[in-house]
């Protein structure tokens, strides 16, 4: 993946990137990425010489607390700062529920995104031990399709991208696997909707079905509009459908508010694979 578009992930999901400061001894070398840094911010003269003065005063306090402990006798200064030192244990070692907590997800999928033209993009959700016969015949069945919905064989051009999760393994999250997938994916499509300006998004979905769903208007709606302004089309899985081919009968009815949105035709096709 590339770096910059790596980084946009994270930045989106709040993640914080760490990079290596220096080589350690055996370790294998960190690749060198050419990241632009933003210019360095110049405070002003007036804010400056504030900051200089609110450090010259704790500075100052700070030696005044310094004496003070000093002229307590030794057995008071115990008897106060072990209490404390003890308090800030049991606080570092007690866990918060509010704090960052790594959880090792169990939820790992691989989308592709298409850009079909500028009517339609497909993002399918394809098995993470697919053979390439199951590739192949997943392609046909998505191009009989689209053909269905009024794209020609010209406009195919089936250029793809994939998306996959976990972005990296071993990182803290903040919110639970499924929320954390959903603003990813929700990053990734804002920026393709950005390069790409698509008015509709069809997806082929399995377990992430749920994940697209949950912004639905209706629960159980197929077709919705989005925040964002682009028509959401969620239906089963390529794979699925041909692993149960009487899906496409279920498939064929969630597509036909997007087949109208596509070519406005008002007959129905049926598409054989």
């Amino acid at each position: 993946m590339n770096e910059l578009q790596r980084l946009a992930y994270l930045q989106a999901m709040d993640i914080q990137p760490y990079f290596p400061r220096k080589v350690l001894p055996g370790a294998k070398p960190s690749p060198h990425y050419d990241i632009p840094v933003a210019p360095a911010r110049v405070a002003k003269p007036e804010k400056a010489a504030n900051v200089a003065q609110a450090k010259q005063g704790i500075r100052g306090a700070g030696l005044a607390a310094i004496d003070e402990l000093r002229s307590t006798p030794e057995s008071v200064r115990k008897a106060t700062v072990t209490p404390i030192l003890q308090q800030n244990k049991e606080v570092a070692e007690r866990p918060d529920s509010k704090t960052v907590v790594e959880q090792e997800s169990t939820l790992r999928f691989t989308l592709r995104y298409y850009r079909i033209d500028d009517r339609l993009v497909v993002l399918d959700e394809v098995p993470s031990q697919g053979s390439d016969q199951l590739g192949r015949e997943s392609r046909k069945l998505m191009q009989a399709i689209l053909k269905a919905l009024g794209c020609s064989s010209a406009e195919l051009s089936m250029q793809v991208e994939e998306f996959s999760w976990p972005v990296q393994s071993g990182y803290f999250m903040k919110n639970s696997p499924e929320v954390e997938a959903a603003r990813a994916i929700s990053g990734f499509l804002q920026m393709r909707q950005e390069t790409d300006g698509f008015a509709n998004l069809l997806i082929f979905a399995g377990q992430v079905e749920e994940l697209f769903l949950q912004n639905a208007p209706d629960k159980t709606a197929r077709d919705f509009e989005s925040s964002k302004g682009y028509h959401i089309s969620v239906t089963h899985s390529l794979a699925s459908m041909l692993a149960v081919p009487n899906l496409k009968r279920d498939v064929w009815q969630h597509l036909q508010p997007l087949r109208k949105r596509i070519d406005g035709s008002s007959y129905t096709l049926v598409f054989i694979s």
